[in-house]
């Protein structure tokens, strides 16, 4: 298992939001099928009303890493690394993106512009990381369910850095864990954000 890595990212684009769950229904029951595949989890992430909103089935474990990825992706469309007045949950949020994305050589902010183009056409994206011997029948997986597909590249430094930025994060698990860091500190920042103060 300490092999899996799922340091390859998919992004695919459908249509509707029920074409991609279609495609993500498949594509689960095609990982549970085969001994020769093991996917992290699956996400989506949609814009609705001006608002990006995921949905990512597991944060932790294999499921750390698209967690973590569908957070920044979203993060970064939601204005998360320019924001520099706003509260402070979104500052310590978009240092964490920002030290994520200077690693992240192939996830750029303008691939990920270009996503958010794709989402403002009313498409719905849906992430799978997957280790690269699974790139090419994962890919066929998902075209074969409709979808346009790209592929990106995330290396482990990239999760590292931007654990190592969570302020207060325990150093031992930023080691061990940092993609599970870093999506629980994106999550949390996104709820902070949604959630109205009693002063506001």
């Amino acid at each position: 298992m300490s092999d899996n890595k799922n340091d390859q990212v998919i992004v695919a684009f459908f249509a509707s939001q029920d074409a991609a769950d279609a495609a993500v229904d498949t594509l689960q029951s095609w990982d549970k099928a085969s001994e020769e595949i093991k996917l992290g989890a699956v996400g989506t992430i949609t814009k609705e009303n001006g608002k990006v909103k995921t949905k990512v089935g597991r944060k932790t474990g294999k499921g750390a890493k698209a967690g973590a990825v569908v957070g920044v992706i979203a993060g970064i469309l939601s204005g998360g690394l320019t924001v520099i007045g706003g509260a402070l949950v979104a500052g310590a949020a978009g240092g964490v993106m920002g030290a994520f994305m200077k690693k992240s050589t192939h996830l750029t902010k303008e691939e990920i512009a270009q996503i958010g183009d794709e989402l403002d056409a009313g498409r719905v994206a849906v992430v799978v990381t997957c280790d690269e011997p699974e790139l090419v029948p994962t890919r066929q997986q998902l075209l074969n369910a409709g979808g346009t597909v790209r592929n990106y590249e995330v290396p482990e430094e990239a999760f590292t850095d931007a654990a190592k930025a969570v302020a207060g994060a325990d150093a031992t698990t930023v080691e061990e864990a940092p993609a599970e860091v870093v999506a629980a500190a994106l999550a949390e920042a996104s709820e902070a954000e949604s959630t109205p103060t009693a002063d506001a």
